[in-house]
């Protein structure tokens, strides 16, 4: 069974930040064009099981389905919507920041 991958404009937003951080600040090009690599082949690989990434381990975000799978030194974090066979990806946040507190804060399905 395969699933439709739907990626939020917030989650768009945060891996093109991400991308123009590793380019323009670190100036390390090549490294931000693998990292959209990277996460366009983490983020598809989803749509063939996205059940086998586990839960958050916060109590409240694992409540709300949060699951989330690791590319390169980020989280993509997303739901699964079992009813319309969708992975919406959510956020994709740097692996070392305080990602609890952000996805706490709300997200959008959008």
């Amino acid at each position: 069974m395969s699933y439709q991958i739907h990626i939020t404009s917030m989650a768009e937003r945060d891996i093109i930040h991400a991308a123009d951080y590793i380019e323009f600040t670190l100036k390390n090009p090549s490294a931000a064009n693998n990292l959209l690599g990277a996460v366009t082949e983490q983020i598809n690989s989803l749509s063939d099981m996205p059940q086998k990434f586990r839960l958050v381990d916060d109590p409240v975000l694992a409540g709300w389905g949060i699951r989330f799978i690791t590319v390169n030194n980020y989280l993509a974090f997303y739901t699964v919507d079992e009813n319309k066979q969708t992975v919406i990806v959510v956020r994709f946040l740097y692996q070392k920041c305080n990602w609890t507190s952000i996805l706490r804060n709300g997200f959008s399905l959008i």
